[in-house]
């Protein structure tokens, strides 16, 4: 616990790595063969939008992916808008007038050579900020290091079903964490859902060790099931938390690697300041 905690006022931010009109993460393990790998997302901020369309490669290959060209890609809603992408670099497609709204459905396919690639998501309807961040100094111990940690607080709606994923920024860059004397990137797969905590305010400590004068942004994103199957999934592989190497749950079925997700993006930022001073 906290010695003490500490409040300062948070601004609403609307930056573009909060959209995550860009994210992209490339993971295969499964050694079957190449397969076509998809990541995609619509939110609820402006776009554009990217999907970026890959080949996979074996466990034992270097990571990298080689872009595919030439596909026919088009997302369109529930409201029968539909919009064809552009392929602005290799593998890379983006939208122009394509906007996410709160409440829509949206479809993704994919048509390649003869093959058609189809994956769903919903953006949920309610808009959940972060009502606020919280910061206080702790000493260390054996499980953290001497500084300022963070927790955010949400209010889940009522209702089962509501799933989250939290990002951290520190100075606008993501953090590293040491172990084993190595520095390792945060993969910033804070994942939460409300199967305890119905209707309830939602705390989320992070286990970052900060320092005073940090610019914390935090940004929630409110998911559906399928998007948060994914990101679920992909941290267990990582983790090593399979039995055998294994891809995370794909909305595109087993017809192809990755995801398609739609979300909504609410977003904070707290300055940690020693509270003696912020008195001053």
């Amino acid at each position: 616990m906290y010695s003490k905690f500490w409040h300062i006022g948070a601004l609403i931010l609307s930056l573009a790595f909060f959209s995550a009109c860009e994210e992209v993460i490339e993971l295969d393990l499964d050694d079957g063969g190449p397969m076509l790998n998809i990541e995609g997302v619509v939110a609820d901020q402006t776009g554009p939008y990217l999907v970026k369309i890959s080949r996979s490669v074996g466990f034992y290959e270097d990571n990298e992916f080689p872009p595919v060209s030439g596909a026919l890609v088009t997302i369109s809603d529930n409201e029968g808008h539909k919009e064809t992408l552009e392929e602005i670099s290799p593998g890379i497609y983006q939208t122009n007038t394509l906007r996410g709204k709160r409440g829509n459905s949206y479809d993704l396919e994919v048509e390649l050579e003869g093959k058609s690639y189809q994956a769903s998501s919903q953006i949920p309807p309610e808009r959940i900020p972060i009502k606020n961040l919280e910061y206080g100094y702790r000493k260390g111990s054996f499980f953290s290091d001497d500084g300022y940690y963070v927790t955010a607080f949400f209010e889940d709606p009522e209702g089962l079903g509501n799933y989250y994923r939290l990002v951290l920024l520190v100075n606008g860059e993501e953090y590293f964490f040491e172990v084993d004397g190595d520095m390792v990137r945060d993969n910033n797969l804070w994942l939460s859902d409300d199967k305890y905590t119905d209707g309830n305010i939602q705390d989320f400590e992070f286990p970052h060790t900060l320092e005073e004068g940090d610019t914390v942004d935090v940004a929630l994103y409110h998911l559906d099931q399928t998007t948060y199957d994914y990101y679920r999934t992909l941290e267990e592989v990582i983790d090593g938390g399979g039995v055998a190497p294994s891809n995370p749950l794909s909305n595109f079925g087993d017809e192809a690697l990755g995801y398609f997700g739609a979300y909504s993006v609410t977003s904070l930022r707290v300055i940690i300041i020693d509270p003696e001073k912020e008195e001053e």
